[in-house]
């Protein structure tokens, strides 16, 4: 692996982070070579592991930018020869195990309060809601914990599915957004179409662009419905907005948007709510979601509990 190559994985690695982030160039530059796939994959783990490295970068951070205070992955501005001494210090010039015999995994996660945009194989990308976390496999197998907006690249020779709980999803060449927390499950479609599955019932369901499918409990019937387009992932927007949404689902979002416990269970887990919730601190967003649900909230150690008033 070239110097060059090393260092424009480093630089498409860290543009993610930019809206303007040119996807299509993204593409047709990973797909030029296997080797671009292969230092792409490097850097990306390296992502995950550099908190873990910190004695061998020590003496490759710049001194204004401490180990300790770094989120995340910064390569912009690197030289070659940096970005591949980089690599090469920590071994991640191809995929590693944790321990023998353990599943090869790169991590992604989205820090509170930003989102996180991935870059998968064959072009096709995913962008992590606040607080969610994407597992990738060698095998292209994907786990999501939290909320994701995939858009997919069908390639029949390479089905692609999501894992979520105790749920999968399957590509059928399409555009979706999907959410997952406690047992319960959405999948909002708007380009194509996904097939879920649940390890506790049989058959699949198919979800067609502009429906949403809702289960409550992988044992359970799932609801499948007509979606409007305005939702449609606009917390990429910055916006949080529901319609028809379970309210533990939203609770959920809070909680991993403000990175501090928000806790919902029981029947007004189950309840459903539309509306749209404006960003800000946890007290701010717990106290318009009671004032739009008519819940109560209250402290339990670290966390804040939502329950109904007359204490069910």
């Amino acid at each position: 692996m070239t110097d060059a190559i090393t260092e424009a994985a480093a630089r498409w690695h860290a543009a993610q982070a930019d809206d303007a982030m040119d996807w299509d160039g993204f593409t047709v530059w990973l797909e030029e070579s296997p080797a671009h796939r292969t230092a792409y994959d490097a850097v990306a783990l390296l992502d995950d592991r550099i908190d873990r490295a910190v004695p061998a970068l020590r003496d490759l951070m710049r001194e204004d930018e401490p180990v300790a205070s770094r989120g995340r992955l910064r390569l912009v501005g690197w030289s070659a020869a940096a970005a591949a001494l980089l690599i090469g210090a920590i071994g991640l010039g191809t995929w590693h195990t944790a321990r023998p015999g353990a599943a090869e995994v790169a991590l992604y996660r989205a820090p509170a309060g930003q989102t996180r945009a991935v870059a998968l194989a064959n072009g096709s990308r995913a962008t992590l809601a606040p607080g969610a976390t994407l597992r990738v496999s060698a095998g292209a197998q994907v786990a999501l914990e939290g909320k994701g907006y995939f858009e997919i690249r069908h390639d029949p020779a390479h089905p692609f599915t999501v894992t979520a709980g105790a749920y999968q999803i399957r590509d059928i060449g399409t555009r979706f957004e999907l959410v997952s927390d406690a047992g319960m499950l959405r999948v909002a479609v708007a380009e194509g179409t996904v097939g879920v599955t649940s390890r506790a019932a049989n058959g699949e369901v198919l979800v067609s662009a502009g429906r949403t499918l809702t289960a409550f409990a992988p044992d359970q019937l799932a609801e499948v419905r007509t979606t409007p387009p305005a939702p449609m992932a606009a917390w990429r927007g910055g916006r949080f907005s529901y319609d028809n949404e379970p309210l533990g689902l939203v609770v959920a979002d809070i909680s991993r948007y403000v990175g501090a416990p928000v806790l919902i269970d029981g029947a007004p887990a189950r309840r459903r709510f539309s509306g749209i919730i404006a960003p800000g601190s946890r007290a701010v967003m717990v106290r318009n979601l009671e004032q739009l649900t008519g819940l109560d909230a209250t402290t339990e150690g670290d966390a804040i509990r939502l329950g109904d008033r007359t204490g069910g």
